[in-house]
């Protein structure tokens, strides 16, 4: 990326304590000053690795390692009726990276500074008789600046109560500019790419968790519950409206849940428990255009959008580039100023009855019972535009109105295992899920036009006409209402003022049941088969009505004819009338519906649609112990449906797993698996064929606890083909009719999707000297794709790359609980496919690539 790129209105800035900074230039690199901390642990390292190899012992036989047990367990200390155990982890990590700054915060994130990588805690009694606890662990990493944070606490005190909580902290960066991206053409003026993501976001998610269990030994036991979840920050935005301008956006979400429960356990083998589940969210965001780059040639600033069209009159848009900022054509769709604000408020009651029981000899059967009575508001939608958009002679407009969605569910499982003899099992699993989500929208749209323009008033230089419908009489009086301030239409103007209600349905009904019969054929082979049927009810409904449509006389165009254009869209005049619907006022503007008579809109169904579907399924499967060693798993699922609800609902399936683990000595294992899943919905006008194909193969090795090896691959392959149907009628590549009858979209073709994914890593870790334990490890993918390009512009992206991360450690106990740890992680993303297209304005390296350096020491007793 350039300097300018990187200093663009489109950033969004970090916060101050944010220890990270994004310094400029595609090839930047991550290099604050901290050449006397790498010097002074250099060295360390250096005299610490000479010691090591000095007092080499004889290594002690360990099992499989991890990060953490690559040091010995320390015994801890007693503290009066305590067994006291601690380790702490904390270095510095040096970050180098270079490339694309924007993609390697989307993909890592990981910056350089101090940082406490590992803290914890574990205080035990020794006899289970503690004063206040009995246990008590406490748990973190990631302070100081990493993208997750986590502290984790747990006290419990035998029979009588157990506490947990938890606060997590996650930070969510997300600017891969593909995302969104118009892909603005290069023969335009100005050729503008777009070098970040116009839906780029910062945010900050902070989550804490805290349950109260009492008595969790007793009979009737309690449990009580709180999170609390906050999503903030800001991030961008766009909005179709003539042109795509660039918001700058706030972005919070809360969310508080509440939970309460109680298990009765006095019946013989069986628990039976009640929650109640209280959740409570709201959204509060606005958004504002900040990216007026822009101005008229009276000095208003403006925002011409991300997309340049090209076409007359804006073809060049800028018709002055020497003033600062350059001035541009007036009639370019473009805004003068946009606001956003709206305010969601939900709330998700939920009770769940559920029981667990062995009650009935060689019979379990476990069930629930739940029931949700949802319900979402908005009540303060609020948005404003002032701009132009030359398509529709609007000069600027505000929308609002409250909305309201409920979604009640009620839902039921149960689950029966009968264990008829020592070689038949019969199992029994039934699913009961019903839910709806009416909704409804009363919007309110005033479209702002613009007056009798003066001299050089053209498009976004246009005076407004603030006019409504109680001032229309006093300010533009009579026919043919042509006075100053009266609003200036055409014949396909919207309506000046539009009060809807939008009306929406979607629920579903779920009836499922699955059975199957398990036989153990030997005493190393077992089988079952089985037979599953789900049906389906699904209704929508979706219909939009309106209770105050107005339209306003006014115009060049305007005569008696059309009621001077007061008669348009809606209520344009039809055989010399105005439709039914339509009524003339005394004011002359012209009126459609009324809250006491809504009038449907054209082409409204007003009739619930159901769907009802069917889906059968024959389940098999085996599994097979021909040694000790070897084992084999196979499970297969032929399923047919008979009806589908979307054209990528699957009509057949056919899933096919097999599984197979080698342990030919105890410290070596190997294991494989195929995994392919196929859908069907290949009927005429649809001609939908999906699958999902995975092959991999997985080896430990650890003969020795010197040495210990692990590596494995995968290579997956997911396509997709549909029949599809889209509106870009300017398209010259192209330009085959729709083929789905009925259908509103005049181009069609069958749209596909390919992608071929190989995934490797491998793992080494090895003692040479009983202090001194060395990593090597790598993990890496090579993507290969394909996909119908509408735009031909589009790059190939993620279709097409390589994203490879070799590691390396190092770590040496200087002495007994005290160890010093280096390591270094490399990180190579490579853009392999088409990064800029021809006819494509010129656009960043999706490439970066660096280093991770960390230093830390680790003390532990």
């Amino acid at each position: 990326m350039n300097d300018t790129d990187k200093q663009s209105s489109q950033k969004i800035s970090r916060p101050e304590s944010e220890p990270d900074s994004i310094p400029a230039g595609e090839n930047a690199i991550r290099t604050p000053d901290r050449a006397q901390a790498l010097v002074f642990l250099l060295i360390l390292f250096s005299i610490t690795s000479t010691k090591a190899q000095a007092q080499a012992q004889a290594p002690t036989q360990t099992s499989t390692p991890t990060t953490a047990q690559t040091e010995e367990e320390s015994p801890g200390r007693t503290s009066g009726n305590y067994n006291i155990q601690q380790s702490a982890e904390f270095g510095y990590r040096d970050s180098m990276i270079g490339g694309n700054i924007n993609n390697y915060d989307t993909f890592e994130n990981l910056g350089s500074g101090f940082r406490l990588f590992d803290y914890t805690l574990d205080i035990r009694s020794i006899d289970h008789r503690g004063v206040f606890f009995d246990n008590l662990s406490f748990s973190n990493f990631g302070y100081g600046g990493d993208p997750n944070d986590l502290s984790r606490l747990r006290i419990e005190k035998n029979k009588w109560f157990d506490f947990r909580a938890l606060y997590r902290r996650d930070k969510n960066v997300w600017n891969y500019n593909l995302l969104a991206n118009p892909l603005n053409p290069a023969a335009f003026s100005p050729a503008t790419p777009i070098t970040s993501s116009p839906h780029a976001l910062d945010l900050s998610r902070r989550m804490q968790d805290y349950d109260l269990t009492l008595l969790p030994e007793s009979r009737l036991r309690f449990r009580v519950g709180y999170s609390y979840n906050v999503n903030s920050g800001p991030a961008f935005t766009t909005v179709e409206g003539g042109t795509e301008p660039l918001l700058s956006e706030n972005v919070r979400d809360t969310t508080n849940a509440y939970r309460m429960g109680v298990d009765y356990r006095g019946i013989s083998k069986t628990t039976l428990s009640f929650d109640e589940f209280l959740t409570y969210s709201k959204v509060d965001s606005s958004a504002t255009d900040n990216n007026l780059t822009y101005q008229l040639s009276n000095g208003t600033p403006v925002d011409l959008g991300l997309i340049f069209v090209g076409t007359s009159p804006c073809a060049a848009p800028v018709t002055n580039a020497a003033t600062k900022p350059p001035t541009v054509n007036a009639n370019c769709n473009g805004y003068l100023s946009y606001s956003q604000v709206e305010n969601p408020r939900s709330s998700f009651p939920t009770e769940r009855f559920s029981f667990q029981s062995t009650y009935i000899r060689n019979f379990t059967m476990t069930g629930s019972l739940g029931y949700s009575g949802g319900n979402n508001m908005v009540t303060g939608f609020n948005e404003m535009i002032s701009g132009w958009a030359s398509r529709t002679v609007t000069r600027g407009g505000t929308t609002g109105g409250p909305a309201e969605t409920k979604r009640v569910s009620a839902n039921a499982d149960w689950s029966g295992d009968y264990r008829v003899t020592d070689k038949v099992d019969i199992v029994d699993q039934f699913r009961y899920d019903n839910w709806r989500t009416p909704s409804m929208w009363a919007t309110a749209e005033t479209n702002l036009f613009a007056t009798t323009p003066g001299t050089g008033q053209t498009g976004l230089l246009l005076p407004i006409s603030t006019v409504t419908p109680a001032t229309l009489a006093t300010v533009c009086p009579t026919a043919p209402y042509s006075g100053p301030l009266c609003p200036q239409h055409n014949a396909s103007s919207l309506a000046d003022v539009t009060n809807e209600l939008v009306s929406q349905f979607l629920g579903q009904n779920i009836r499922s049941n699955t059975i199957e019969l398990k036989y153990d054929i030997a005493r190393k082979v077992s089988a079952y088969a089985g037979y599953m049927y789900t049906a389906r009810t699904i209704a929508d409904f979706s219909a939009t009505f309106d209770t105050g449509e107005i339209y306003f006389p006014g115009g060049a165009a305007g005569t008696l004819t059309n009621h001077y254009l007061a008669a348009r869209a809606d209520c344009a005049v039809v055989a010399g009338a105005l439709p039914a619907a339509c009524t003339l006022n005394a004011n002359g503007s012209i009126q459609e519906g009324s809250p006491a008579n809504p009038v449907p809109d054209a082409g409204n169904n007003t009739t619930r649609n159901l769907y009802d579907i069917h889906e059968n399924a024959a389940l098999l499967g085996v599994t097979a112990r021909p040694t000790d060693m070897l084992r084999i798993t196979a499970d297969l699922i032929f399923g047919y449906n008979d009806n589908s609800f979307t054209r990528t609902s699957p009509r057949q399936l056919q899933s096919y797993k097999v599984q197979v683990r080698y342990t030919p000595t105890p410290w070596a294992t190997v294991s494989g698996s195929v995994d392919i899943h196929e859908n069907r919905d290949n009927v005429s006008m649809v001609n939908n064929l999906e699958h999902g194909r995975s092959y991999s193969f997985a080896t430990t090795l650890a003969p020795s606890s010197k040495l210990w090896v692990d590596f494995g691959y995968t290579y997956m392959d997911i396509f997709t083909q549909t029949e599809i149907c889209f509106p870009d009628t300017g398209s010259t590549i192209f330009t085959t009719p729709c083929p789905i009858a009925g259908a509103t979209s005049p181009l069609g073709m069958l749209s596909t999707y390919s992608s071929l994914d190989h995934y490797a890593y491998a793992d080494v870790m090895w003692k040479p000297y009983k202090r001194v334990t060395a990593m090597l490890g790598y993990a890496g993918s090579i993507v290969r794709g394909n996909t119908t390009f509408l735009n031909p512009m589009t790059p190939t992206g993620t279709l097409d790359f390589n994203y490879l991360k070799p590691s390396v450690s190092l770590a040496f106990e200087i002495y007994k609980g005290l160890v010093y740890k280096t390591a270094w992680n490399y990180y190579g993303y490579n853009d392999a496919g088409v990064a800029s297209p021809a006819g494509l304005a010129a656009l960043p390296l999706q490439d970066f690539n660096g280093s991770n350096v960390t230093f830390s020491f680790r003390y532990a007793f």
